[in-house]
Parts: C-alpha cells; sequence; structure tokens
C-alpha cells in the first residue's frame, strides 16, 4: 500500500522565475566584486595612503601661492601642479641621456671593474676565488637568451601597472588639495557642537605637523639627490642620475634613509676603484653632517618634537606594518599625536617651544661651539 502511495505521489520540481534569477546572478557578481575589493584593499589603501602624504606636502605651498597671487584654490593647485610638471620634465631631459649613456657604459666597463675589487684586502682574495669576473661576463653573454616574449610582456605589464599607480596617486592627491576647505566643512558639519573646538584645533595641529614635516622632508631629500647627482658626475660614479633618484626617493624613510642613499653610493664608487669609493662614502659622511644639524634643522625644524630611539623605534614599526610609506608616515604621525596630546593636557599652559632657528643662525651656532673658549684674565 505504501509503494502504491509512493507511486501516485505527486513529484515536485523547483521552478525558477526570470525576476529570481535575476537576483541570484546579481548575489553571485556582487559577491565576486565584493572579494576583488578585499583583495584589492591594501594595494588601494597604500595608493591613497601616498596621495594623502602627498597633499599634506603640498598644502602648505597651495596655500602660500593662494595668499599670494589672491587666487582660488583650484587655480592655485593648478599652478603648483604646472611648476611640478616643469621642473620633472626638465629633469627627464638634462638627467634622461646621461642617465642612458652611463647605464650602456657601467655594462662594458663591469667585468673590468669588478677585477679592480681583486686588490682589496680581505674580499679581493675571495673575489678571485670565485671568478667573479668571469661570472658577471658570463652573465651579459647569456642575457640576450634570456629575454623572450614572456619576459618583456611581464616587464610591459609591471610597467603600465606601475604609471597607473602613479596616476592614481596623483589623482588622489589633487582631488584632496582641490576639494581640502569643501571637506572641511563637511567633516565639520557632522561633529558635534561641543566638541568641535577641540576637533578643529586637533585638526589644525594634524595638519601643521605632517604638513611641515612632509614639507621640508621632501625639499631635503631633493638636496640630497642633487648633491648625489652633483658628486657622482664630478667623480665619474657611473650611474649617478639613478643615485640621485634613489636618494631623493629613501632620504625621507628616517634613519635609515641616509644608510641606504650612502651605501648604495659607495658601492658605485667601489665599482670603479677603492679609492673612488673610500673618496664616496667620506664626502657623503661630510654632507649627512651638514644635513642633519643645519639643512634639515633649517628646514624641517622641530614639526616633530620626537627623541632618536623614539623615532627609530616609530620607522621600524611602521615599515614593519606598511612598508616604505609606513616607514615614512609613522614618525610624523607620532609627533602629531604627541603635539595634540600636549594641547589637550596643556592647553594655553603648555611649555613654550624655542623659535626655530634659520640657516645662518644654526652655522653661527656650530661655529661657537669649535671655537675654544676665551681664558679669563687673572686678577693682578
Amino acid at each position: 500500500m505504501d509503494q502504491a502511495r509512493s507511486a501516485t505521489a505527486p513529484t515536485r520540481s523547483l521552478v525558477l522565475g526570470w525576476k529570481s534569477a535575476a537576483w541570484i546572478a546579481a548575489g553571485v557578481f556582487m559577491a565576486q566584486v565584493l572579494i576583488g575589493l578585499l583583495d584589492n584593499i591594501p594595494g588601494s589603501l597604500l595608493k591613497v595612503g601616498i596621495g594623502l602624504l602627498l597633499a599634506f606636502a603640498l598644502d602648505p605651498l597651495v596655500v602660500r601661492v593662494r595668499n599670494r597671487f589672491g587666487v582660488a584654490r583650484p587655480v592655485a593647485v593648478g599652478i603648483v601642479g604646472g611648476g611640478a610638471a616643469i621642473l620633472l620634465t626638465l629633469l627627464v631631459v638634462v638627467v634622461g641621456p646621461p642617465a642612458v649613456e652611463q647605464a650602456q657604459q657601467f655594462g662594458r666597463e663591469l667585468p673590468q671593474t669588478v677585477e679592480a675589487l681583486y686588490d682589496l684586502p680581505i674580499a679581493g682574495p675571495r673575489l678571485e676565488e670565485a671568478d667573479a669576473s668571469g661570472k658577471v661576463v658570463a652573465f651579459f653573454d647569456d642575457l640576450p637568451a634570456r629575454i623572450d616574449s614572456e619576459s618583456i610582456g611581464n616587464a610591459a605589464e609591471r610597467l603600465l601597472t606601475g604609471v597607473v599607480s602613479m596616476i592614481t596617486v596623483l589623482l588622489v592627491a589633487i582631488a584632496l588639495l582641490v576639494d581640502g576647505d569643501r571637506l572641511v566643512r563637511r567633516l565639520l558639519a557632522v561633529i558635534p557642537d561641543s566638541v568641535e573646538d577641540q576637533a578643529v584645533r586637533a585638526g589644525r595641529i594634524f595638519t601643521r605637523t605632517i604638513g611641515a614635516y612632509f614639507s621640508g622632508s621632501i625639499l631635503v631629500a631633493i638636496c640630497a639627490g642633487a648633491f648625489i647627482l652633483a658628486a657622482g658626475l664630478a667623480l665619474g660614479i657611473p650611474l649617478a642620475p639613478a643615485a640621485g633618484l634613489w636618494a631623493i626617493a629613501v632620504n625621507m624613510i628616517p634613519q635609515i634613509g641616509g644608510l641606504l642613499t650612502g651605501g648604495f653610493f659607495a658601492v658605485l664608487g667601489f665599482s670603479v676603484s677603492p679609492t673612488r669609493g673610500l673618496i664616496c662614502a667620506g664626502i657623503y659622511f661630510v654632507y649627512m653632517e651638514f644635513e642633519n644639524y643645519v639643512l634639515g634643522p633649517a628646514i624641517v625644524g622641530e614639526a616633530v618634537d620626537l627623541s632618536p630611539p623614539a623615532t627609530l623605534i616609530a620607522a621600524l614599526i611602521g615599515g614593519a606594518t606598511a612598508g616604505v610609506v609606513g616607514a615614512m608616515a609613522s614618525t610624523p604621525l607620532c609627533g602629531a599625536i604627541k603635539a595634540i596630546y600636549r594641547e589637550v593636557r596643556y592647553g594655553d599652559d603648555k611649555p613654550a617651544q624655542r623659535e626655530r632657528p634659520g640657516l645662518l643662525d644654526r652655522l653661527k651656532q656650530l661655529r661657537r661651539k669649535k671655537e675654544p673658549p676665551t681664558a679669563e684674565p687673572s686678577p693682578a
């Protein structure tokens, strides 16, 4: 009897209407989009973070241009951006051909340069035993065979990705600079009136600290790159333009950027001769003393009131968390947090900060320190 009932029972089938199918397809599509966004969030946040830091660095210059010429903020942003584009074009035109020529010459002379390193007291015999010069020659001989369509395609893809990332960073920075005042007004509109004054003071301290630090650090990095370029060209160091660009890129990393810049510059000098390498290391050491005690304090000043150990720890933690950008941004962020804390705790009664000395004042202070103390006349 049970078998008869099961035989006569109607079978159920699931029928989806076109609306249900559309909703399911849309859900699957949105899930795929969400997964893609989650996968790209770290890279996207990195680009936005770099654009934000660039906007903070250029904001003081935009404000000065706007106040100086009495123009609107978008016009001031256009003037600053146009000036930066002109400087970049001049840099490419002036530095590009020597860089290509030196790169070709460096590849031709590299085996002889490696053989010259055999005369070094400790590493020289080991390089000679390992036949370093022969391995360099074999590498360049096998290089054309390693270049195929796949490697060219990968290089083109990486180049295109870098260009797109650079454009994204510039667009983020330009958008923040143009709409900065509007964004501040909208943010103040959602802040309760009871804490609006404190929020405005904290925002001004944060903006002033970050902007002063990054704008000054960029100028100091450009000075370091110009010095490396000039010294490299004067000493006949190969890839001097590349060393200058490398100095600009890494000089902004606190405590570590100087070591990376000087190490690369010295290695290029040692690739010519041991004497040239020692000269490169020596002149860069002298420049670092000038930058640390004269140029940096005169340009950046005390925008970030942190001790050297705190700066180093902040740079290491930031670098471990977010790479190079984290290492560059951690120090001004810690300085801004400390400044906000001092403002909240002390208010108008906070300890007065010393006035920042200028470049000439810093030179005079150093000269006074080096002068021997004058002996007091003995009483008769």
